[in-house]
């Protein structure tokens, strides 16, 4: 009876370590594990809805998720590794690049119209943004697609 109670013991202790090690981690925010996991939810229908297609700012987006700047900055600044321009501009760049390989009219657009449909507020942020995901600038990566 007392090696199964050994084992118990254990086992409980065990557990109780696990959840210590991923609570203290997300405690590191000092925000409610709940709250983190609402806002993260919320992200995750944000992100496909696509509203990053929108001009969209932390302010804005805590809005809309029914929360903080604050919190959500530091959501995804843990979470995503980046900060919130980063995050938005690294889905909509993801976005134009998949849209570019399926949609043939996309190729012909201007790089000024490309901005607009993806939500930058002007094309010097959009092309920086581009350039730092992909290594090109917009207008050469269209270029290209057009030449194949």
């Amino acid at each position: 009876m007392s090696r199964l109670l050994q084992k118990i013991t254990f086992f409980i202790t065990s557990l109780f370590l696990q959840k210590e090690n991923v609570t203290s981690r997300v405690n590191s925010l000092n925000i409610s594990e709940t709250i983190i996991l609402n806002v993260m939810d919320r992200l995750s229908d944000f992100e496909n809805n696509q509203g990053y297609l929108k001009p969209m700012t932390l302010h804005k987006l805590a809005k809309k998720l029914k929360t903080n700047p604050k919190y959500l900055s530091k959501i995804i600044n843990n979470h995503y590794e980046k900060n919130f321009s980063s995050y938005i501009n690294d889905l909509r760049i993801n976005y134009i690049l998949k849209e570019l390989e399926v949609d043939e009219s996309l190729k012909k657009c201007t790089v000024k119209s490309l901005t607009k449909k993806l939500g930058f507020g002007n094309t010097e942020s959009f092309a920086k943004a581009f350039k730092k995901h992909t290594g090109i600038n917009p207008s050469n990566y269209l270029n290209t697609l057009k030449n194949n």
